[in-house]
């Protein structure tokens, strides 16, 4: 079956420029700092906008025949475009799990381009086996090079815990582990199981990653799960009728409520 590499996009947030992100950094006003744009200007899934040093992927809902994403991430100068490329310095983290080549790959060479004060960096994540059993983490550097000074490092976010925000540090998770997503409604759709689940998107023609969402999004509202409890119902009692009956990993017969 032909592989394919699917494209996520961290979309940025332009409207909060006068919030108490933007206070964070006009310290640093007038001077060529680099940082990862995510940290002020926040990632939005579509419904809110998270401001974050982090962020995390699964493959867990994707499609067998999904090989990999590409996600960009936003790194953006504080301070003036330039009319000449400016490379950036962009370093893996010892701490990080995650190992180049076998879980990701990121450019060798990275710049913001000329008249331009941020660019998307792409990181290839490639959907390896073991990340059935495992999370990898993936933790990025911005260093200081003759483009661009680090200055701009961290916020305290809460002076009770003195929590801290990196501007310089970016760390990516990801795995291949399935577990019930947040727009399985149980009270209709009984106890989840892998089988249960991709067995119901297959007769459904249902797309695995739309129970990403929350209950109440598309395909999610209550006459939807309703529908797929019903359909399911049906189908599980026409094969128990026929002496075909369908049954869990773990022996059980498969139910709906």
């Amino acid at each position: 079956m032909k592989k394919i590499l699917i494209l996520s996009i961290l979309f940025l947030s332009f409207l909060g420029l006068a919030s108490c992100d933007q206070e964070g950094i006009e310290t640093y006003s007038g001077s060529d700092s680099i940082y990862f744009a995510p940290s002020v200007y926040g990632i939005s899934d579509g419904a809110t906008i998270t401001v974050t040093d982090s962020t995390g992927i699964t493959f867990a809902l994707d499609k067998a025949e999904i090989a990999g994403r590409i996600y960009n991430i936003p790194v953006r100068v504080q301070g003036k475009s330039s009319d000449v490329d400016r490379k950036v310095k962009i370093t893996i983290d010892p701490k990080s799990t995650a190992v180049s080549g076998t879980h990701f790959k990121i450019p060798e060479n990275f710049v913001i381009p000329a008249g331009t004060v941020v660019n998307d960096l792409p990181v290839t994540v490639f959907r390896t086996a073991d990340m059935k059993k495992n999370g990898f983490l993936l933790i990025l550097n911005l260093e200081e090079n003759e483009s661009f000074n680090t200055n701009m490092k961290s916020k305290v976010i809460n002076n009770l815990t003195n929590k801290k925000i990196s501007f310089i540090t970016f760390k990516l998770s990801f795995d291949d582990k399935l577990t019930q997503p947040i727009g399985w409604y149980a009270p209709y759709l009984g106890v989840f199981s892998a089988k249960k689940f991709f067995l119901m998107c297959d007769l459904i023609h249902l797309e695995p990653a739309m129970f990403n969402q929350k209950l109440g999004s598309v395909g999610l509202a209550i006459s939807d799960i309703m529908y797929y409890q019903a359909f399911m119902k049906r189908y599980l009692a026409d094969q128990k009728a026929s002496g075909n009956t369908v049954y869990e990993e773990d022996g059980k017969e498969m139910v709906f409520p």
